[in-house]
C-alpha cells in the first residue's frame, strides 16, 4: 500500500476536520478552471464536511453550514481576477452570515 502524501488535499482536509478548528468554509472554483475542476472542489467540499443540497445549484453545503462550494459559471482558475465583483461579493456575503 503506498503512503498517502500529507500535504495532499485530501490529508489536508482530514486534518482540518479532525482538528474541530474550522467552523464553516466556502470553496470557490470557476466552472472552467482546469487547474483544479469542480469536480475535484466538490470532492474537497465533501471531505470538509459538505453534503448535497437540493436546494442550491452552487454545489455543496452542509446542514451546519461546515462547507459551501461556490461555483463561478464562465471563470477559470483565477476567480478573483476575472470575476472581481462577483467573487467579493460572495465571499462579503459569505462572511456576513
Amino acid at each position: 500500500e503506498e503512503e498517502e502524501d500529507p500535504w495532499s488535499p485530501a490529508a489536508m482536509a482530514r486534518r482540518i476536520r479532525s482538528s474541530g478548528a474550522v467552523k464553516r468554509c466556502r470553496i470557490v472554483v470557476g466552472s472552467r478552471d482546469k487547474m483544479s475542476h469542480p469536480t475535484q472542489a466538490l470532492r474537497l467540499a465533501e471531505m470538509l464536511g459538505g453534503d448535497d443540497d437540493d436546494d442550491d445549484d452552487d454545489g455543496v453545503t452542509s446542514e451546519a453550514g461546515r462547507c459551501v462550494l461556490k461555483v463561478m459559471e464562465g471563470c477559470g482558475h483565477a476567480v478573483p481576477m476575472e470575476a472581481m465583483r462577483l467573487w467579493r461579493g460572495d465571499v462579503l456575503g459569505f462572511l456576513d452570515e
